[in-house]
């Protein structure tokens, strides 16, 4: 970060992930729509997790052409079912299909385990009444209805689990027939690297920016998974936003959130927009950019899936790097790591937005598959690569998820709360590492170049690779070789 700790302080609810879509009332971060793109919001504005039209099970989504189709609720007698003013209504379908041990358990372990939305909750064995403050109990924001112990539900779910993926008949050679994947190439790359802080050089050497090498592997992976049956859908495919925003259109909601945070608001409130700009001085337009590039993109490329497709799993694409990165520091250190959703730190659970997103992610069922398909993906860098893990294990934002494999974390990231269903992000590799660096310049090529004494394929190939036979893994079914007794995976 080139300005210091002054940028991080303003930045700091933003940095924790708080919620990014307009609410003039609201706390957090909210960056969504700007204020000089009203007539836009509709297009920026998140859209509700899908609700269904009638019973919703993986089998009757096969067909549909995106989640959006599955999004209309209806009535007993058939009519639509019209939404109330209550932001949580989009969880009505989701009454009674968990029990309280399976809420109590989920949020504790995974979602909330610093127990920071326990003072928002009146929990009995019927239902959880949640309210908007942890002390006034008086108005409730939403009612959820338990299921019965021991009582089987039928949760609405689109996705199928690599379990009953694996139960259909798919053909040898293309093992993942069928199977929906979203990949989604993090940041943006190209003119925006240098805003985005993901665009580094070392030692005079030209610049790397991860936008743009995501985009290699994206490009990659989806040819690999297209070539084994999977039906693709890459989010983007270039280096322009996805967004139709740009840092210019955040510049009065910066200012509003800048002025919101100050000791003499009311005063300043009264200040034109110019006298603003010179008061805040380059504040303001890092506040804008950062609005721009990490919140309403995010929200737009959420929207992009559920407007184009319906995944099964979505797969994140990132290069991972350590904190000496962005000073230009090369490392002998190299790692991977792997996040699936979770762990939200007390601030996030402390807003009503993170609330009822983490409410969804939970009652949609998707916690099972991501550490399933992340752990797969895992192990199939770990043995391609030879490289162990990041050691977040249990910290401040990060909690494990399998017993005994630091690969695979919980945590918080605004792609894996915001975009619908199964998401695992991918972070292999720090793309400051001596090794790693070299080859990164390199670009993708055939065969293999020679690195600091030793043979390497090209890296993009090596990561495509890997997330391919990850997903091979997880969903396509295991074949004895005749002869021996062994199992092995179709490929």
């Amino acid at each position: 970060m080139s300005r210091g700790w002054a940028l991080s302080v303003f930045l700091l609810p933003a940095l924790l992930g708080l919620p990014y879509w307009i609410n003039s009332k609201a706390v957090a971060v909210q960056a969504t729509v700007p204020a000089s793109a009203a007539t836009l919001a509709s297009a920026a504005l998140p859209a509700p997790p899908p609700v269904p039209a009638g019973p919703l099970t993986p089998a009757s989504t096969l067909t549909a052409p995106n989640l959006v189709g599955l999004r209309q609720l209806k009535t007993d007698s058939g009519a639509p079912a019209v939404p109330t003013p209550n932001p949580w209504f989009v969880l009505q379908p989701y009454q009674g299909t968990i029990t309280r041990a399976e809420f109590e358990d989920k949020l504790h372990t995974l979602y909330d385990p610093f127990s920071a939305f326990a003072p928002f909750l009146d929990i009995n064995d019927q239902r959880v009444i949640i309210y908007s403050s942890p002390k006034d109990h008086r108005v409730p924001q939403f009612t959820l209805n338990f299921a019965p112990a021991n009582q089987p539900a039928v949760t609405p779910r689109w996705f199928r689990t690599p379990a009953e993926f694996r139960a259909e008949n798919h053909p040898i050679n293309k093992p993942l027939e069928g199977l929906r994947i979203a990949i989604d190439p993090g940041h943006i790359g190209g003119e925006w690297a240098e805003m985005e802080e993901r665009s580094t050089r070392y030692h005079g050497s030209a610049p790397v920016r991860e936008g743009d090498l995501n985009l290699i592997t994206g490009g990659l992976l989806k040819q690999e998974l297209t070539d084994l049956g999977a039906t693709v859908f890459e989010v983007r495919d270039s280096t322009d936003p996805v967004t139709p925003y740009r840092p210019r259109d955040f510049m009065p909601e910066a200012r509003e959130m800048l002025v919101e945070r100050s000791e003499n608001a009311s005063r300043l409130r009264a200040f034109p927009p110019d006298h603003l700009n010179l008061l805040f001085g380059y504040r303001v337009n890092e506040l804008a950019d950062f609005l721009f590039f990490r919140c309403s993109e995010i929200v737009e490329r959420g929207n992009r899936i559920r407007d184009n497709f319906v995944p099964d799993v979505t797969v994140t694409l990132y290069i991972d790097a350590t904190p000496g990165s962005g000073r230009g520091h090369l490392t002998d250190a190299n790692a991977n790591i792997f996040f699936v959703h979770g762990a939200y730190t007390r601030a996030e659970m402390g807003d009503a937005e993170m609330q009822r997103r983490c409410v969804y992610k939970m009652l949609e069922g998707s916690s099972d598959v991501e550490a399933e398909v992340a752990s797969d993906i895992a192990a199939t860098f770990a043995e391609k690569t030879h490289l162990g893990p990041v050691k977040y294990g249990d910290s401040a934002t990060t909690r494990e998820v399998l017993p005994g494999n630091m690969y695979v974390v919980a945590r918080n990231l605004a792609a894996n709360r915001e975009y619908d269903g199964p998401v695992v992000c991918t972070e292999p590799y720090f793309m400051n590492n001596r090794i790693t660096y070299q080859r990164l310049l390199a670009g993708d090529y055939a065969g293999t170049r020679v690195f600091d004494g030793k043979p390497y394929t090209s890296i993009f190939h090596e990561y495509a690779d890997c997330v391919a036979q990850g997903l091979v893994k997880a969903y396509a079914r295991p074949m004895i070789i005749a002869g021996t007794g062994a199992q092995s995976t179709a490929k």
